[in-house]
C-alpha cells in the first residue's frame, strides 16, 4: 500500500507492515543546493538619513513637548444674524507650556470670527471662540479648520469641527 504524504512526491511504503517504513522522493523534485550566498548585513542607523529641523521645532515623536487640540465634537449650530461661541480646548504634553495662538479658516461667506486674536495662554485648558453670522450669511452645512501654531517649539495641530448655518 502506497501513502501519499505532505510533501511533494513522497510516499510511504507500508506493503512490508508499519515497522518498515520508507520514504522515496520522486528524482525531478530534489534538486543538490549548489551554494549559499551569505546575506549582506545592514545597519539601519549608518544608512539612515540624517532628520532637519525646521525652526526649532522638533520632529515627530517628541511628545513630551507637544500639544494637541479639542473641538466640538457634535455639529455646532449658528442662526443668520446671530453669533456662536465655540469651545477649543488643549491637551499639553508633559513639557509644553507656551502660548497657543488659534487660527480659524473655512469658514463660508457671511461667517466671521469674532475673537480678536485668540490664543491659548499658558497654564489655560481652553479658549472660546465667538462665530458670528450675518443676516445674509450662507446657509448650509460647513466644516472650520482650526489651527494651533507656537512660536518656538512642538508641532503645530490642526482640527476641524462641522457647523450649520441656519435661517432667521
Amino acid at each position: 500500500m502506497l501513502t501519499l504524504l505532505g510533501a511533494v512526491g513522497c510516499t510511504q511504503d507500508t506493503s512490508e507492515g508499519p515497522e518498515a517504513t520508507t520514504l522515496a522522493a520522486r528524482e525531478q523534485s530534489v534538486k543538490p543546493v549548489e551554494s549559499v550566498k551569505p546575506v549582506e548585513s545592514v545597519n539601519p542607523v549608518e544608512s539612515a538619513k540624517p532628520v532637519e529641523r525646521v525652526a526649532n521645532k522638533p520632529i515627530a515623536g517628541e511628545a513630551e513637548s507637544t500639544f494637541s487640540l479639542t473641538v466640538p465634537f457634535e455639529t455646532v449650530t449658528l442662526t443668520q444674524g446671530g453669533e456662536q461661541p465655540v469651545l477649543i480646548g488643549i491637551n499639553r504634553g508633559e513639557n509644553f507650556g507656551e502660548q497657543v495662538a488659534i487660527k480659524v479658516s473655512g469658514l463660508p461667506a457671511g461667517v466671521t470670527l469674532e475673537t480678536a486674536d485668540p490664543a491659548i495662554t499658558p497654564g489655560s485648558a481652553n479658549v472660546t471662540l465667538v462665530l458670528k453670522a450675518a443676516d445674509d450669511a450662507a446657509l448650509g452645512d460647513f466644516t472650520a479648520k482650526v489651527t494651533g501654531e507656537t512660536a518656538s517649539s512642538g508641532a503645530d495641530s490642526s482640527k476641524e469641527f462641522k457647523f450649520t448655518v441656519t435661517q432667521k
